[in-house]
């Protein structure tokens, strides 16, 4: 077992995520997405047309995974609707900071209009590993350890 601190610190470094979502009739549906640790807690922004946000409209159960097959943490829980991102400046600033390359800046909110919905991720059960030592990386967190 682990900490959600130990998760949070995991996923914070990374440029991109993975996040798979379910459509109405089940199919599964996969997508990169930037976002942005704050206070431990995962951010994610998209535009409401998007698929992937769609998909949340109806089942906001996700499965977040880091880019690398050797370097995973995967977790799964529901990302909660916080409304438009310039509702949330701390988050918005964070981005900002964290995706400083120069053509990055096109694509945070509020630079671009499309990216009008912002989510937080309301984690359930995490698994993390690193292949180059799996046996003895493997870590596991679930809400179950919150209650002791």
């Amino acid at each position: 077992m682990t900490t959600w601190a130990d998760v949070a610190a995991r996923l914070s470094p990374s440029r991109n995520y993975w996040l798979a979502t379910v459509g109405t009739g089940g199919a599964p549906h996969v997508a990169p997405v930037w976002g942005v640790v704050v206070d431990e807690q995962l951010y994610v922004y998209s535009d409401r047309s998007t698929v992937k946000v769609r998909n949340l409209a109806s089942d906001p159960r996700v499965a977040v995974h880091l880019e690398s097959g050797d370097d995973v943490v995967i977790v799964h829980g529901e990302l909660v609707d916080l409304g438009h991102p310039k509702d949330a400046a701390a988050v918005v600033a964070a981005l900002a900071r964290k995706y400083d390359e120069p053509d990055d800046a096109d694509y945070l909110p509020p630079a671009d209009p499309a990216a009008d919905v912002l989510y937080v991720l309301r984690p359930t059960r995490a698994l993390m590993w690193r292949l180059a030592d799996f046996e003895s990386s493997q870590l596991r967190w679930t809400t179950d350890s919150l209650r002791g």
